[in-house]
């Protein structure tokens, strides 16, 4: 490859890696609303939501936080101040938050289409009536799940596009054991959160996700030393930069790869 065609393409990449963490982030900001709305109270009684269930107005403003948070990591993973956190903590949170909505997309869209075409019926007592439930089923199909189901891939692919880019980078430094331990609790403590707001269980999502969550950030905290040392990078320049110098300097190095046999630890570096 050309040191012109290698500027062209990580050019490109650079571009489009910025671009997939913003569609991430504002594709999450694109459900809060609705969450803040039945969080205030509203309802949406046509489709068969009512805020009849316990906790439902709690869970809402969970679901806020979480999806939020989701935006967040996406843009942690596509962003040059996301390094100063863990990459495995990072990465981690996108999977865990991105098979979450790929299997809340997948087994809610299944249910809904079973019962619209007539596979199952729907139940002929309760509070919410079947023509509610249909129409609920419709919005599922055309909104709430098509948003999980994209929002899962957009994690996946934020999360695949950081391990390719700390692929590029070199050296990753390997996490300790305290900090494979913090890591761990901290991403376990973001599952019992997200599991809490899926099932409206206040207990779960205010109290012991949080507190698994706090204790997993205080073993990483003593760890100290930012990125670098909880599963980062070896000092240097980062792909992701936004400047064009270190950019061109990094797309060079790329060029030289296959003489060198790696990326240089600082762009600077001469072969």
């Amino acid at each position: 490859m050309t040191a012109h065609a290698a500027v062209s393409s990580f050019g490109s990449k650079r571009i489009a890696t910025r671009t997939l963490g913003r569609a991430g982030f504002w594709w999450a900001l694109a459900y809060v609303p609705i969450h803040v709305y039945w969080g205030l109270g509203g309802s949406s009684t046509p489709i068969g939501i009512t805020g009849a269930q316990d906790d439902f107005a709690v869970a809402n403003w969970g679901a806020c936080v979480v999806i939020t948070g989701a935006g967040l990591v996406c843009l942690s993973l596509t962003s040059r101040w996301g390094q100063l956190l863990p990459a495995a903590l990072r990465r981690g949170t996108a999977w865990v938050g991105g098979a979450a909505a790929l299997a809340h997309w997948v087994l809610f869209t299944v249910a809904s289409t079973l019962r619209l075409v007539g596979v199952v019926g729907y139940p002929s007592h309760g509070d919410v009536t079947a023509a509610q439930l249909r129409g609920f089923d419709w919005a599922n199909l055309a909104y709430f799940e098509l948003w999980f189901g994209v929002m899962g891939v957009l994690l996946v692919l934020c999360a695949r596009r950081d391990r390719a880019l700390e692929a590029l980078r070199g050296r990753p430094m390997p996490l300790t054991r305290t900090a494979r331990l913090g890591t761990g609790l901290s991403l376990a403590g973001i599952g019992v959160v997200v599991w809490g707001v899926f099932t409206f269980d206040a207990w779960l999502f205010v109290a012991v996700g949080p507190a698994v969550l706090a204790a997993g950030l205080g073993i990483l905290a003593s760890v100290g030393g930012g990125g670098a040392v909880l599963g980062g990078h070896a000092p240097g320049r980062s792909v992701a930069r936004g400047g064009r110098s270190g950019g061109l300097a990094l797309a060079h190095a790329v060029a030289q790869r296959g003489a060198r046999g790696r990326v240089p630890d600082r762009p600077d570096q001469q072969p």
